[in-house]
C-alpha cells in the first residue's frame, strides 16, 4: 500500500514537472528571408502582443535598410508599448527629421512625450498632427484626453491673479454662507494660452490698471452635499478639461442648494 501511494506521488510530480515545463517553453520564431516576408513576420507577432519579437524581425530589416520609414516608425511604436519611451522618442524624431509631416511618427512622438511628463509638448505635437488631418477624430480624442490628464500647477508666481467668491442659499433664497478665496491652480499649456485668446476675441477680456481681466458668473445646484473645489472647465469628447481650479473651505450642503460663484482672473 505504502509502495503504491509513493509511486502515485512520483507520477504526480513528474506530471507537475512536466507541465511546468511545458507552460515555461517559448513559441519558436517563425523564418523569414527578405523584407516583405520580415515585414508580414512582424506583424503577425504584433497581432499576437509578442512585441519585443516583432522588434527583432524590424532590427533584421534595419540591418539591410538603415532608413526604411516604415520599420523605424514601426520600432517607435513596439517601444512605447514595452514602455521604452525614451528610445522610441528618438526613433520619431530619426523619421521626423526626414518626413517632417509623417502622422504615425508623430503620433508616435506625441504619445513617448505625454509618457515622459512633456504634456504640453505632447499637446503641440497633436495640434500639428491636426493641421496635416483636420478630420482625425481619433487624434483630436487623444489630444483631449491628454489635457484632461495633464496636472494642474498652483498660480503662485504664475502670471495669472484668481479670486473666487462663493455665495449658497437654501431653496428659499436664504443666505447660508458665503466664502471667497485665492487658493488656486491652473492648467500649464498652450491650450489656456488659446483659450485666453478666445475670451480677448469675443470681448470678455477688459483692461484694468495693466492687468488683462476676465470676470464669469454662474450659478449651480449641488450634485453632492459638500463644496469645496470650483472649476472653469471645457467638456470635450465626453471629458472634462479643467483649464483653472479653485479650492474653498468645505461646506456642507443639501442637494437643494443654489450656489453662485464669482470668478476674477487677472493675467499679468
Amino acid at each position: 500500500m505504502i509502495k503504491s501511494v509513493l509511486i502515485a506521488i512520483i507520477c504526480l510530480g513528474v506530471l507537475f514537472s512536466v507541465q511546468a515545463t511545458y507552460a515555461e517553453e517559448e513559441l519558436p520564431l517563425p523564418e523569414g528571408k527578405n523584407i516583405k516576408e520580415w515585414e508580414s513576420i512582424s506583424a503577425a507577432l504584433v497581432a499576437e502582443k509578442r512585441f519585443s519579437e516583432g522588434i527583432i524581425y524590424l532590427d533584421k530589416i534595419l540591418e539591410q535598410e538603415p532608413d526604411n520609414l516604415k520599420a523605424l516608425t514601426n520600432k517607435a511604436g513596439l517601444l512605447a508599448q514595452l514602455g521604452n519611451f525614451s528610445k522610441s522618442l528618438n526613433l520619431s524624431n530619426k523619421v521626423l527629421e526626414i518626413d517632417p509631416d509623417r502622422i504615425s511618427a508623430l503620433t508616435n512622438k506625441a504619445i513617448a512625450l505625454k509618457m515622459l511628463g512633456e504634456y504640453d509638448k505632447s499637446y503641440q505635437i497633436f495640434t500639428k498632427i491636426l493641421t496635416i488631418d483636420p478630420e482625425n477624430e481619433k487624434i483630436k480624442k487623444s489630444r483631449t484626453i491628454l489635457l484632461s490628464g495633464t496636472p494642474t500647477i498652483s498660480t503662485n508666481n504664475s502670471e495669472y491673479d484668481v479670486h473666487v467668491l462663493v455665495t449658497i442659499r437654501d431653496k428659499d433664497g436664504n443666505l447660508i454662507a458665503v466664502t471667497e478665496s485665492n487658493n488656486a491652480r491652473y492648467l500649464p499649456s498652450e491650450f489656456t494660452e488659446i483659450w485666453w485668446k478666445q475670451l480677448e476675441n469675443k470681448k470678455h477680456i477688459s483692461y484694468e490698471n495693466g492687468f488683462e481681466k476676465f470676470q464669469d458668473n454662474n450659478t449651480m445646484l449641488s450634485s453632492d452635499d459638500h463644496i469645496g473645489m470650483m472649476t472653469l472647465e471645457r467638456v470635450m469628447h465626453g471629458y472634462n478639461v479643467n483649464i483653472f481650479e479653485a479650492f474653498v473651505p468645505m461646506i456642507q450642503m443639501d442637494e437643494t442648494d443654489t450656489v453662485n460663484v464669482q470668478w476674477t482672473i487677472l493675467k499679468k
